[in-house]
Order: C-alpha cells, then structure tokens, then sequence
C-alpha cells in the first residue's frame, strides 16, 4: 500500500464508491475496502478533499440527486426547483453502469445522448462524479 500514491487511493475510492450495488455480502467486502483505503490516506496524514467514508448504493435517486446538485448542463434545474430534470439521464447511467461501464464513461455517454458531445466535457464529469462519492475534505 505504501508504494500506492495518495492521487491512486482517492481513485480507488472513487471507484469504489461509483460501483453498482451487488449483494450484502459483497457491499460489506466493499465497504471494508473502503475503510482501509480511508485509513491509508489517514495514515499519511492526508486532510485534503475525498469521497465518502460511507459506502453509497448507487441508484436511479442517487444518480438523478448528484446530477440535480451538480448540474454538469446548466439547465437551472436547482433555481427552477425542477428535481426530476436529469432522471431519464440517470437511469441511462444506472444502466450503462449495470452492464459494466465505468460511471465516468455511463455519464459521459448519457449527457452526450441528450445534449451532444460538444457540449460535454471531463470537468462536467468530474463535477457530478464529487456529488455522487461525496467528495469532502478530510
């Protein structure tokens, strides 16, 4: 573990916590994974931004949630109180992520499928990645 960068644990926590939710069983085993990677970054000291200590059950609510507070395509669905806004957009994701995708590309391809390619980007990505890990510091 120690030769592991802190840049690859919070990745791996990421990872972790974008996964799509399996059985009991393997949710514990995750979540056990989860906390060792917690206390590796604890060990080292590090108080900057990661995800969640609490392993989250990736869903059609919490994707469509991370996407309304993050609003990656600036639909003003927040100020327009318009919670629904990205719910067809989540159970894309939702999906995608259930046949095997990595939640960044289950996203990317989602938002691209309604909005376009050029109008989405890594940094849309990244923003709706950090409200579904529950990105925080330290």
């Amino acid at each position: 573990m120690n030769t592991t960068s802190i840049y690859q644990i919070i990745h791996q926590l990421k990872r972790l916590q974008t996964l799509p939710c399996v059985s009991s069983i393997a949710m514990h085993g995750r979540q056990v994974r989860v906390d060792e990677l917690h206390a590796a970054l604890d060990e080292r000291g590090y108080k900057g931004p990661r995800p969640s200590r609490q392993l989250k059950c990736m869903s059609v609510e919490v994707i469509n949630a991370a996407l309304y507070e993050a609003d990656p395509m600036h639909t003003r669905c927040g100020e327009n109180d318009s919670k629904n806004e990205y719910q067809t957009i989540a159970l894309s994701v939702l999906q995608n992520i259930q046949h095997g995708m990595v939640m960044e590309a289950a996203l990317d391809q989602a938002l691209c499928e309604i909005f376009g390619d050029h109008l989405v980007n890594g940094e849309q990505i990244e923003s709706v990645i950090h409200e579904l890990v529950g990105m925080s510091a330290g």
